[in-house]
């Protein structure tokens, strides 16, 4: 009896452990730069990426804070679009790409912690 007791409080403290890192943001800092559409000059950028559950996206690019909307997310990618661009973050690399109506292109890495 006390047996069953005591798992069933383990189990139920790893749940609800599980379900409070799953109910918050992903905050990740991303640097990288930015490619020209000739492949010739490349320029620093740095974005601030908050990936919520509920299927949010926010980012903060240096002064503008948008949000995005979300395409897909599965375990590999997710995907999400601005007005000015398309977002493809990748979970098991760390690698974002933004790629840019106008034919830019950029190319960053997070890593998570932010703040």
């Amino acid at each position: 009896m006390i047996r069953t007791n005591i798992m069933a409080s383990v189990v139920v403290g790893f749940t609800a452990f599980a379900a409070d890192a799953a109910d918050e943001a992903l905050e990740l800092a991303c640097s990288g730069f930015m490619i020209e559409p000739t492949a010739v000059s490349r320029s620093p950028r740095t974005v601030q990426l908050s990936i919520d559950p509920g299927e949010k996206v926010a980012l903060s690019l240096g002064p503008n804070n948008m949000d995005a909307r979300v395409v897909s997310d599965n375990q590999i990618q997710l995907k999400f679009e601005t007005k000015d661009f398309i977002g493809e973050y990748f979970h098991y690399t760390g690698d974002l790409f933004f790629i840019y109506h106008s034919g830019h292109l950029a190319r960053l890495h997070c890593t998570k912690g932010v703040g």
